[in-house]
């Protein structure tokens, strides 16, 4: 069974993760989605002005090669040499004309831009803009069924979550027993909606 490329990875973590703090390889979420940047070249003596403006998928690394145990956020087609230029971040799903095409960039920008039309979908087949807390995006802590864990991918029109106390991720519907967490210890559960009735109204 082939294993996507967002499974064979740690959990994708908040941007505002610490560095330090973080598990190396987990990709960086964004406002709900992975996060891309630039090289950071400041420390280059002659930054080529073609592939250091790429577009790399930013994952936290701790194992950079220059430097003991110096922790960042590095491209995902080589976090042990490139680290990314952490001033300026974009949505994996802009610029594509400057992504980089290196294998483990190249996989990640491709999941990228699945779990945006999943999202989309979600958002639009759920009605969760009608649903207050109902925040979807990757890197989201939410409960389901009373149990937490982080939202790690998209399948169509369901989150795929790993649980806190589970080693396997598992399928969950977006709405059915699912809460979500708004500021640390503070959770919503998915609000019903009530859809406008279709039918005509009786007369007499």
């Amino acid at each position: 069974m082939t294993v996507s490329p967002m499974l064979r990875r740690p959990a994708p973590q908040p941007l505002t993760t610490v560095p330090e703090s973080s598990i190396h390889g987990a990709p960086v979420a964004r406002h709900g989605e992975l996060a891309a940047a630039t090289r950071d070249a400041s420390y280059l003596r002659s930054p080529n002005v073609h592939a250091d403006t790429h577009l790399h998928v930013a994952v936290f690394t701790r194992h950079y090669a220059v430097g003991s145990g110096m922790a960042g956020i590095g491209a995902a087609c080589d976090p042990r040499h490139i680290l990314l230029d952490e001033g300026m971040f974009f949505g994996a799903h802009e610029l594509p004309k400057s992504h980089c095409r290196r294998a483990g960039c190249r996989v990640l920008f491709a999941e990228a831009d699945r779990q945006r039309r999943d999202f989309a979908h979600m958002r639009s087949y759920y009605l969760l803009d009608e649903r207050p807390g109902a925040a979807l995006g990757l890197a989201a802590r939410v409960r389901h069924h009373g149990r937490p864990g982080t939202v790690i991918d998209t399948e169509d029109r369901y989150l795929i979550v790993r649980l806190d106390d589970e080693q396997h991720p598992r399928r969950c519907h977006v709405t059915n027993g699912m809460e979500y967490e708004l500021d640390p210890g503070q959770w919503v559960k998915a609000r019903p909606v009530s859809r406008p009735s279709s039918a005509p109204a009786a007369v007499g």
